[in-house]
């Protein structure tokens, strides 16, 4: 293995670390947001908004993320939805995420115990003002861990970006690769990259663990 080439051709993969970690948070933002419209929908007492979110998870968690990546960059703009290359990747991440985020959030709300739902109505409380003070502050602890892991799946999956040109480090790294004739010293590098953004993930979902348990 050559140190020397790692140290030389490291500045130029860690460019694409703001890339890939915008990919990754705006993805994440959007796909939560989606998820829990997806939640919602799918624990709504109207059967039509049930078998919507019932299909669009269906179709969502049968279809590989690159494939998504695809028809946003590809059928979207024949649909007349034309955007920038970043937005657009975007766009095919956080559908991904949005349907697993989904069953996360939907888990952690019907996995409250059935009495806090029954208090709440008994006191009085609007479906929207329990939801809001009691089911998801409770629920969040429950969501924790596999939210996370989708986290953590999404961050790896935003490599797959690189196939559509987006600059992030798997794209830098396979320049390299292509320029350079070795594969080692690149792959070695963005791996550890990615290890250390995850290591930092799994930090911060022990870290709302910890603070929920407590406070919970």
């Amino acid at each position: 293995m050559d140190f020397e080439f790692i140290i030389e051709e490291f500045p130029g993969i860690w460019e694409g670390v703001p890339v890939t970690i915008g990919l990754f948070a705006w993805s994440l933002l959007y796909g939560t947001l989606g998820g829990l419209v997806l939640a919602l929908m799918r624990l709504s007492r109207f059967q039509p908004l049930r078998a919507l979110s019932a299909g669009i998870t269906w179709v969502g968690r049968g279809i590989p993320p690159l494939i998504i990546l695809f028809i946003t960059f590809f059928v979207f703009p024949e649909l007349g939805l034309t955007l920038e290359r970043f937005p657009t990747a975007v766009l095919g991440l956080s559908l991904w995420t949005a349907v697993y985020q989904g069953e996360v959030i939907r888990s952690g709300i019907i996995g409250v115990d059935q009495g806090q739902w029954e208090a709440a109505e008994a006191l009085g409380m609007s479906g929207r003002h329990y939801m809001r003070r009691i089911i998801l502050p409770q629920g969040f602890r429950i969501m924790i861990p596999p939210y996370f892991g989708n986290a953590m799946t999404l961050l790896k999956q935003t490599s797959i970006a690189s196939i559509v040109t987006i600059t992030e480090i798997t794209l830098l790294a396979q320049r390299v690769i292509s320029f350079k004739f070795v594969s080692l010293e690149p792959l070695l590098t963005i791996a550890f990259i990615y290890l250390v953004l995850n290591t930092i993930l799994q930090f911060a979902q022990m870290g709302f663990e910890r603070t929920f348990r407590l406070r919970v």
